[in-house]
């Protein structure tokens, strides 16, 4: 994890230097294109002496996004953009999670031409909190994932098509995905595709909380308006691991945003996510035992409190 800490610092770091210029055009620089969205959304329903029966709850759920983007109209780009959700549903006096996500994406250019460029990209995904199988339960054997348990960090190299600003495809034939298990428990069970724990020659060994895979990777993101006030976002992320004979399966990672704004501060948003991973096993006979992959999905409808800050895509 200091690792990771050191890498990611040593990035914004060195982008920071990268756009610097001397403090007498400064002022005058408009290279850098920064901006984003933040939204609180809240759903809540009551009962009482209702006949066809009902739960009280309560649900949150937090957003923030934000993009920096340098180019000087050179040679050379970086665009950087972080994505964060939380969301909480209180029901029978138990709190349950119900979004839970931190998302850092960094990418530098050397532009070729108009529309082509050799690209590095950094991508690094996980969690916040812990996340169980029962609901309000804190029981160490309920728990399924918890922060850096798993942690996602993509570093490849590629060639990106971007058109546009609201268009991009990012293809690289050499990404090196990495997984972090940063919990014993789930390590030892396996989990996220790492090594479990095992007895060889009667000797017990631990499950590994690390696991290296190198393949081809593809990233498409897309973004429009589809009518005065109703935005779309989109975005798909493809692998396939060229080790241990698993070319042939293809893990996925997409998103669909879709937001309705009524006014300068009230939203509404639907949100779907769909991820393959073949390396998430699940109890697909309801055995106890983690014997099989399943498409996993996610979707989440709000209204409430939105804001737009800084520069924003036409």
């Amino acid at each position: 994890m200091r690792k990771i800490s050191i890498l990611l610092i040593t990035l914004f770091a060195g982008g920071y230097a990268f756009g610097q210029t001397d403090s007498a055009t400064a002022a005058q620089d408009t290279a850098w294109k920064v901006g984003g969205n933040m939204g609180l959304q809240f759903a809540q329903s009551s009962y009482q002496n209702w006949q066809a029966g009902g739960v009280n709850s309560v649900a949150g759920n937090a957003i923030f996004s934000v993009f920096a983007n340098y180019d000087n109209g050179g040679d050379w780009g970086w665009a950087n953009s972080l994505d964060v959700a939380y969301g909480l549903n209180l029901q029978e006096d138990v709190f349950n999670k119900t979004d839970d996500r931190f998302e850092l994406v960094s990418r530098v250019d050397r532009h070729l031409s108009k529309n082509w460029s050799l690209s590095g990209e950094l991508n690094f995904r996980t969690q916040l909190t812990d996340g169980y199988s029962v609901a309000g339960s804190k029981d160490v054997d309920d728990r399924i994932s918890r922060f850096m348990a798993p942690g996602y960090l993509l570093v490849g190299l590629g060639a990106t098509y971007a058109p546009n600003e609201n268009f991009t495809v990012y293809i690289s034939p050499a990404t090196s995905k990495m997984t972090f298990v940063q919990d014993q428990v789930l390590a030892d069970a396996g989990s996220f595709g790492v090594e479990a724990a095992d007895t060889v020659n009667g000797a017990y060994v631990a499950g590994k909380q690390f696991r290296y895979e190198i393949g081809g990777y593809v990233n498409v993101t897309y973004r429009r308006e589809l009518l005065k006030n109703v935005d779309m976002q989109f975005k798909l992320d493809l692998f396939s691991n060229y080790l241990d004979g698993q070319y042939k399966y293809i893990d996925v990672n997409s998103e669909f945003k879709l937001f309705m704004k009524v006014n300068d501060f009230i939203s509404a948003s639907v949100a779907l996510n769909l991820i393959y991973d073949h390396d998430i096993l699940f109890d697909t006979n309801n055995d106890g035992i983690m014997d099989g992959p399943r498409t996993q999905f996610k979707e989440v409808i709000g209204v409430g409190f939105a804001y737009n800050f800084g520069y924003q895509p036409k």
